[in-house]
């Protein structure tokens, strides 16, 4: 009786075990069967890169990049390879700054092999991703033409033209590490006056330099006192007389330059801006200013009228003509002149020390430098 108790305890736990190994069992199949279905997540730069190709008539097409998957900012390689039959002209696609939603940085174009049947263009560009997502390289579009004569002899021109297939790319962005934050040390109230006694003796040490500097500065040098309008123009008239330009025949351009002295010393002396004004406009201009007297305005109209036909109608001056105008441009530079002291030297001239201009006799026709 004991016997068949145990026999029956032990049916129970017999089952209760084949139980278990069942369900482990089913456990186990269930698990690797979607391990077999789950998608594989090998690295896209594992195996052969990306190929496609694309064949048409005479021409065949091969796009390739280095791999499907890359991350901003890193950089793709795309190869173009077309091969062509001998006698079949290719023109190969126009590539901008843009492929697609790629930049291109750098196209490379390998020298063309030429084979017994083939003839083979190969372009290595660099491409540069902008945004993130699945995206694509656009297909390039090669045209092609075959102009060779047929095997029954016939010519024809067959013109056609083949596309690249699209080339899958998928492009993610690096994130940088996010860092834990860091805690920021409050300054006890003592540092705080640390800090702003540092900062007052800091200022204090700038405005002392500031100070020093200032005072060492050295003073700057008095200007020059203004050369005298009459000194200026009866030493240019001296240098015009030495260089001799009647003697030399040169008699035009010894008109233009003292006629330019007189002008430039009415500009010096009264302010009129003679030098730019026509002849017209500077007489005009004359006779409204009351700077001059009426003998002064009708002396200068003179010497103007005197020295135009000589200027634009090359007028050929007699010797009593070249003498009135020279003594006539003395005469009014001395008898319109500043009697103040000369008190610097003359800019770009010996220098001429006149207490007190000439006059009008030591000018006069026949007198030395009065004569051209």
């Amino acid at each position: 009786m004991h016997t068949r108790a145990a026999q029956s305890g032990a049916v129970p736990r017999a089952f209760s075990r084949r139980r278990a190994m069942v369900l482990l069992c089913v456990w186990c199949c269930a698990c690797d069967a979607r391990s077999s279905n789950a998608p594989t997540t090998a690295p896209a730069t594992q195996g052969a890169p990306p190929s496609r190709d694309v064949e048409k008539g005479p021409v065949r097409a091969v796009v390739e990049i280095d791999r499907n998957a890359v991350v901003i900012p890193e950089t793709l390689t795309f190869t173009l390879t077309v091969d062509a039959e001998r006698g079949v002209e290719v023109k190969m696609p126009e590539l901008g700054e843009l492929l697609g939603p790629f930049g291109v940085q750098k196209i490379e174009k390998a020298e063309p092999a030429e084979g017994d049947v083939y003839r083979r263009e190969r372009w290595t560009v660099t491409l540069e991703p902008f945004l993130p997502g699945d995206v694509a390289i656009p297909p390039l579009t090669i045209a092609f033409r075959d102009a060779r004569p047929r095997a029954d002899g016939s010519e024809a021109d067959v013109q056609d033209s083949v596309d690249t297939p699209e080339l899958g790319v998928r492009v993610t962005q690096a994130l940088a590490d996010v860092k834990p934050p860091v805690a920021i040390d409050v300054p006890t109230s003592l540092t705080l006056l640390y800090w702003a006694l540092g900062v007052i003796a800091a200022m204090a040490l700038v405005a002392l330099i500031a100070r020093r500097l200032r005072r060492e500065r050295p003073e700057a040098a008095p200007a020059a006192p203004i050369v005298p309008a009459h000194v200026w123009a009866l030493a240019q008239l001296d240098m015009l007389a030495a260089e001799g330009l009647i003697e030399r025949g040169r008699i035009q351009e010894w008109y233009y330059r003292i006629n330019a002295i007189a002008r430039q010393y009415v500009e010096r002396r009264f302010g009129l801006m003679a030098g730019e004004q026509t002849s017209e406009e500077f007489l005009r201009d004359l006779q409204r200013s009351s700077f001059l007297s009426a003998r002064h305005k009708d002396m200068l109209q003179q010497f103007v009228s005197a020295c135009d036909p000589v200027k634009y109608a090359r007028h050929q001056p007699g010797p009593e003509d070249i003498r009135w105008v020279n003594t006539a441009a003395r005469n009014f530079v001395v008898e319109t002149a500043r009697t103040e002291p000369v008190e610097a030297p003359l800019d770009d001239s010996p220098p001429v020390a006149r207490e007190r201009p000439a006059t009008a006799e030591t000018s006069a026709p026949g007198a030395p430098g009065a004569s051209a």
